[in-house]
């Protein structure tokens, strides 16, 4: 019974810490009326990427509630409140860093609120799950403020890295493919960025045990995380789509293939998770 009662409460607490959070994004974006977008106008493509963050937050509410206990159940659900409005800002903070780095070459707010194009939402939607998969691996553990904050800096870089990367990974130009709402081309671009965060989660989790072998480790399996996108690309053409091409599914048609799209997506994101059972 104590045990149900205490997953009520962080329930009622995570509950209110994303209403906070929709409060919070609106403070950090205050042309983007979220009441109006998703009631008025009915916005399906700014629900998409509202409802990553929403996810985000909960992702990232992970950290503290993995962390060991304050003392009491009082302490740690202050800890917990505490420790959920910092990711709230740092969540907000990576989002309008997201728009200038991963969803490069295209005014995202514009394609989401002016012409409700669902491919821009759904590309921001995997930036907001990406960052906060990687809110939830740099603030684990043990080891300071400083640490966390010098590694989520650097896992920015490498989500940007990935986000240079996955124009040459899909071979087309992500931003025109935006812009044309190409959604097949979105999904799985949108599921490369999940599985790029879901490997910097992995490699950024755990107590802080020196500036050199924490370094080491995050490249290591940043790097990994790079190579598998696009090995894996090759790896479903060639076993799962034999008589046809990634390519031309996703561009060569007058209507793009947004099953193939979506296929690409979750084997990008399996394979970020077999990545974190295998190394």
């Amino acid at each position: 019974m104590i045990h149900r009662l205490q997953a009520l409460l962080y329930v009622l607490l995570a509950l209110a810490l994303c209403w906070l959070g929709k409060h919070a994004y609106a403070f950090f974006h205050p042309h983007e009326r979220v009441d109006h977008e998703l009631t008025a106008k009915d916005n399906v493509a700014f629900a998409l990427p509202m409802g990553a963050y929403f996810l985000g937050i909960l992702i990232a509410l992970g950290a503290p509630l993995g962390a060991p206990s304050q003392g009491s159940l009082l302490e740690d659900l202050v800890f917990t409140f505490a420790w959920g409005l910092s990711a709230l800002v740092v969540l907000n903070v990576a989002s309008r860093l997201s728009d200038k780095t991963l969803l490069r070459g295209f005014d995202a707010s514009a394609e989401i609120l002016e012409r409700r194009n669902l491919s821009a939402g759904y590309l921001r939607a995997g930036a907001q799950l990406a960052n906060g998969l990687l809110i939830l691996g740099a603030f684990s553990g043990n080891g300071g403020l400083l640490p966390c904050v010098v590694f989520w800096v650097y896992g920015q870089v490498w989500l940007a890295l990935a986000g240079l990367a996955l124009p040459y990974i899909l071979g087309c130009d992500l931003a025109d493919q935006v812009r044309k709402d190409n959604q097949a081309v979105a999904v799985a671009a949108a599921g490369g960025l999940v599985a790029v965060g879901n490997v910097l989660r992995l490699a950024l989790t755990g107590d802080f045990t020196g500036w050199t072998p924490a370094v080491a480790s995050v490249t290591g399996y940043a790097a990994v995380g790079l190579a598998f996108l696009f090995i894996i690309r090759e790896l479903v053409d060639w076993l799962l789509l034999p008589k046809v091409t990634m390519r031309h599914e996703l561009l060569g048609q007058k209507v793009p293939n947004v099953g193939v799209g979506y296929l690409m997506a979750v084997f990008y994101v399996g394979t970020s998770i077999l990545v974190g059972w295998c190394l």
